[in-house]
């Protein structure tokens, strides 16, 4: 049985497996300098005409100068732009109100303290994205790591989310059944080895939500 569960591959960076997200919901791709997954404007955009027009195509950013972000986001023809950093709420209406695009905004998780924080960006994002808080940066993500999905428990919002870190084919029902994370973000999970995407196991894994009943007990 087929479910509404929404998935976003991230971490894009060969056309491969640009293509082999044909069916997924969301597609990043990661202007981070420091990341192994980084690609340029000019890269995004060329492995962008890869990526099928059912994707939305998401920029994700670390604290990032705002007209660096517009330029971006207008060069890659953006739908969706994705903060990962500290970015402060004055900050994030600038960005959104110059872009007129829908934000994302991470929030890094350690403890229930972190989750809680989360609430403060809804009335100005239209989704909040759960990763594992990367002790080794300021930034959230690239850890390839699961943290505690029980720190989301009682958690609910208007808005819809995203659940990310450490998610692959073998844990991803269970997180989505702890969770009822409307929306999986995979990145190390369809990797052969970190920044090296694998179209094989993107499909697999998209293939494998697809068309699996995964939903909350």
């Amino acid at each position: 049985m087929r479910n509404n569960l929404a998935i976003k591959i991230c971490g894009i960076n060969d056309p491969e497996s640009a293509k082999a997200c044909d069916e997924a919901d969301y597609v990043g791709f990661v202007f981070y300098q420091k990341s192994e997954r980084f690609v340029t404007a000019f890269e995004a955009k060329k492995i962008s005409d890869f990526i099928s027009n059912k994707s939305k195509r998401v920029g994700l950013f670390v604290d990032s100068d705002i007209d660096l972000i517009e330029y971006i986001t207008n060069f890659v023809k953006l739908d969706m732009i994705q903060l990962h950093g500290s970015e402060s709420l004055s900050m994030i209406k600038t960005i959104k109100k110059k872009l007129g695009k829908p934000i994302i905004k991470a929030i890094p998780v350690k403890s229930k303290k972190d989750v809680h924080l989360s609430k403060k960006f809804e009335s100005i994002c239209e989704m909040i994205l759960f990763d594992t808080k990367n002790e080794s940066l300021q930034a959230s993500g690239g850890t390839g790591k699961s943290f505690d999905w029980k720190l989301l428990n009682g958690y609910n919002s208007k808005k819809s989310w995203m659940l990310a870190g450490g998610l692959n084919i073998k844990n991803i029902k269970r997180a989505v059944e702890q969770t009822g994370a409307p929306i999986v973000d995979i990145s190390s999970g369809v990797e052969l080895k970190k920044g090296i995407k694998c179209p094989k196991k993107i499909k697999q894994l998209i293939e494998y939500v697809k068309n699996n009943k995964l939903e909350k007990i």
